[in-house]
């Protein structure tokens, strides 16, 4: 019942995205969709999760191995990025906090996964490659501290549209009321975040990894061409991608976005462009969720238009949105629609 409820409520949407997606792909003549209703999904039912990953000590297919150490799943992170925090010190009030990465890291560790993958080497993102997505003064004044500022010409930030950060409640500074800013630290995080993110872009897209995982804070699907918001001040995902169309010539990529907020940044950076598919899950409750975008009718624009995808979860959480919901909407949209796209990479 619950999944003949999740696939109802999500029916009116899905011709809508399919037929916009098959009208421009047949117009360029490379891929067409089938007609609404060819795509037969597999009966939902609730998935089994466990919180902790237990891994088979049974027979397993064996990985083709495509590095000197054999593995083919890459993994980067840093510890520089738990250096990124309030400097008023009390994680309790502040949800984004290098804890996150800390717990990721230590499930990874303990269930023997992290060692089963290729760790890559991190590096910082350049200001270059930053400033594909950001702009030059979005990109010094976000990705520079007071050591390595005094060079640059810090006239360029005038046009920006934060004028002054703002003192937290806890006593910190933030760039908003919920966005903290650690002068010695969080552009060295930022940046070292967006490089971790692109390395592991650029090993999967080369074929020197079939995949991987980029623990990486603090976020960025929120951060804009010149503006930090929702903890985010740099798109690693967005500069990940501009990489990849600019260094290795990929024609098609696919963003998959399923946070539970709306990803501002990423829709925006990417709007017009057809070689970009970017799919957002996310909760909306008709523009009354953070950050408020992401509409079912936000498609696109221009070349882009029906290459931008929102499936926007309404109605406050009542029912509930679970497994059945989730596995509902990738069966049915993301799934089909990724599939007819036939993307390069997927980030």
């Amino acid at each position: 019942m619950a999944a003949a409820a999740a696939e109802s409520r999500l029916s009116r949407g899905i011709i809508t995205h399919r037929e916009i997606l098959a009208a421009r792909l047949n117009a360029s003549g490379n891929l067409s969709v089938p007609r609404s209703g060819t795509h037969i999904a597999r009966p939902l039912s609730r998935a089994q999760s466990s919180p902790l990953v237990t891994l088979s000590t049974g027979p397993q297919e064996q990985p083709h191995p495509v590095n000197k150490k054999g593995a083919t799943t890459g993994l980067a992170y840093d510890s520089l990025m738990q250096k990124h925090q309030c400097i008023c010190g009390d994680n309790t009030q502040h949800p984004e906090h290098g804890g996150r990465l800390q717990a990721v890291w230590g499930r990874l560790q303990d269930t023997g996964l992290a060692q089963r993958c290729h760790r890559l080497r991190p590096r910082k993102a350049t200001l270059e490659e930053i400033q594909s997505c950001h702009s030059e003064a979005h990109t010094l004044l976000f990705g520079t501290n007071p050591l390595t500022r005094q060079s640059l010409d810090m006239s360029k930030l005038s046009e920006l549209p934060i004028k002054s950060f703002v003192r937290l409640q806890c006593g910190g500074i933030g760039v908003d009321s919920d966005t903290t800013w650690n002068e010695l630290h969080t552009a060295s995080a930022a940046r070292m975040a967006a490089g971790c993110v692109i390395e592991l872009a650029y090993k999967v897209a080369t074929g020197e990894l079939r995949n991987g995982y980029a623990l990486v804070r603090p976020p960025g699907h929120h951060a804009e061409h010149q503006t930090a918001m929702g903890f985010c001040f740099f798109n690693s995902v967005a500069i990940a991608a501009r990489q990849l169309q600019q260094k290795l010539n990929l024609d098609k990529i696919f963003i998959l976005d399923w946070d539970v907020h709306h990803g501002n940044g990423t829709q925006s950076m990417f709007y017009e462009d057809p070689h970009i598919l970017y799919m957002s899950l996310h909760r909306y409750d008709d523009g009354s969720f953070f950050p408020g975008t992401g509409a079912p009718q936000e498609v696109g624009e221009g070349d882009g238009y029906g290459f931008n995808v929102n499936i926007a979860w309404s109605g406050s959480l009542n029912p509930p949105m679970g497994d059945t919901e989730y596995l509902a909407a990738f069966r049915t949209i993301v799934m089909p629609i990724a599939k007819d796209f036939n993307p390069d990479i997927v980030l």
